[in-house]
């Protein structure tokens, strides 16, 4: 890495491929331009971009022949083409390939779709995860504070609401029972 910060670069590679447990809420898209305004990073890392008007400068595709031709830029020959042409598209293959993911490991997921994690201690407890990333409710889930036994699927299941209400329910007793305050829950 160029601006490498080994500080915070490991927890920061993490989150970005979902392997750490803080789902940090953002798409980096370089085209914007929000992390380079003025444009000197690209003019000074990519000089094959140098010359371009900075309204293109993030997103080279975007500027007509006579631009590109201008400054010496052949997308896929001087400046590689884009990996990810649409964003959006992208970005719900991931989720939906993420969400198989975890279907098949449900034994990590409690009734709401959150993620549960053994703690060093061997606890097991709830994390945060993403509404996008919980599915639903589509898939079987393990019950956070049960011994393994799974949730019914299907005719006989308990909506996802009802389902919300004792877990929350569970874990507010827990937290009396220990002299915790009740706080809300996620």
């Amino acid at each position: 890495l160029v601006d490498e910060d080994a500080a915070i670069n490991a927890m920061m590679w993490q989150n970005a491929g979902r392997s750490g447990i803080d789902q940090w809420n953002f798409v980096l898209d370089p085209g914007s331009g929000a992390q380079d305004p003025t444009g000197s990073y690209v003019r000074r890392w990519l000089p094959e971009l140098r010359g371009l008007p900075k309204k293109y400068l993030h997103r080279p595709w975007s500027a007509d022949a006579n631009t590109l031709r201008s400054v010496g830029v052949v997308l896929g020959r001087t400046y590689p083409h884009r990996i990810v042409t649409d964003l959006k598209a992208a970005r719900k293959q991931t989720v939906e390939g993420l969400r198989r993911l975890r279907e098949r490991h449900s034994d990590s997921i409690d009734a709401n779709g959150y993620d549960i994690i053994s703690l060093p201690n061997g606890q097991r407890t709830r994390v945060f995860t993403r509404k996008e990333f919980r599915g639903g409710g589509r898939t079987t889930m393990m019950d956070a504070g049960s011994s393994g036994r799974r949730l019914k699927k299907g005719k006989g299941a308990q909506s996802k609401n009802d389902r919300w209400k004792k877990s929350t329910q569970r874990l507010k007793l827990k937290r009396a029972r220990r002299g915790g305050a009740s706080m809300p829950i996620p």
